[in-house]
């Protein structure tokens, strides 16, 4: 079903791509590059449900490429039907992969590929300003919590790698935001964060589902669940909500950061109302 599931998503995604019209004029043959636009957002829809775990049944692999179709930073660019398109998706697949291979091989041995996954961090990290520095942050808590083993995991390189790739990010930036504690411009810079972010519908989205949970006892239950089966995306959602007032890498990544996180959290906590309706619905007709 999952494969039927994936295919129905490449299917609708080549038919809308076809029929809709594109604006202006382009030189990229639609028989090329509208299978190739689907079988690139397919594999992202693919690569996100696997990292979150939400490719367990049909349904969740729909509101799934719901969520990202209508909430992931740069969805706007996924049906433009030229290389802007494949540019975008091509980086949107690179850091839920590179998630995905830091929590498969956490406890492998990959002596060899050791240099490899060095590499790969610093490449994710540099190419991804928005999610850089709280991805950075998060990465850097969860070492510091296994502290005693985490030499010994298989994904330290990657973890080296990020980091090596957060410094080189500072590092080539011609002008940074001052980080001094200085009041006024803290606060006006987190307003206008703010303010950008409350015109997102994905981070009133997650707001608004993380408030109604914690208003019941099966809600809060339901948080921690999600807090510690997901503590990476829960550690990286509130780092990039602690950059906001300093906004380091400038004010759009911070908010294309935030946004992206939020996405997560929201899809998690959406798997997790799935579970306690449709899921009991399910139980009651068996």
């Amino acid at each position: 079903m999952k494969t039927l599931t994936y295919l129905f998503i490449f299917l609708f995604t080549t038919l809308v791509m076809a029929f809709v019209p594109k604006a202006g004029e382009s030189v990229w043959d639609p028989r090329i590059i509208v299978p190739m636009t689907a079988a690139m957002f397919t594999l992202l829809v693919w690569l996100v449900a696997r990292f979150i775990d939400t490719d367990r049944a049909p349904l969740e692999i729909l509101v799934t490429a719901g969520f990202i179709l209508l909430f992931a930073p740069g969805s706007h660019l996924f049906f433009s039907r030229d290389e802007d398109a494949l540019i975008e998706l091509g980086s949107q697949c690179i850091v839920p992969f590179f998630l995905t291979q830091y929590k498969r091989i956490s406890r492998k041995d990959f002596t060899k590929a050791y240099g490899f996954m060095l590499l790969m961090g610093i490449f994710c990290s540099f190419t991804h300003d928005g999610i850089t520095l709280p991805l950075c942050l998060a990465f850097l808590l969860q070492a510091w919590q296994r502290r005693d083993e985490f030499f010994r995991l298989a994904c330290w390189p990657m973890v080296i790698g990020w980091l090596v790739g957060t410094i080189l990010q500072f590092l080539t930036r011609d002008h940074l935001p001052s980080l001094a504690p200085n009041l006024q411009v803290l606060t006006s810079r987190t307003a206008l964060v703010l303010g950008l972010l409350w015109d997102t519908k994905v981070f009133v989205v997650a707001v608004a589902l993380t408030f109604w949970l914690s208003t019941t006892s099966w809600g809060r239950a339901e948080l921690r669940r999600t807090l510690r089966r997901q503590r990476l995306i829960a550690y990286s959602l509130l780092f990039s909500l602690s950059c906001v007032p300093f906004a380091p890498l400038g004010i759009e990544n911070t908010v294309t950061g935030v946004c992206f996180f939020g996405m997560l959290w929201a899809l998690l906590l959406c798997q997790g109302l799935e579970r306690r309706f449709y899921g009991v619905a399910r139980v009651r007709r068996s």
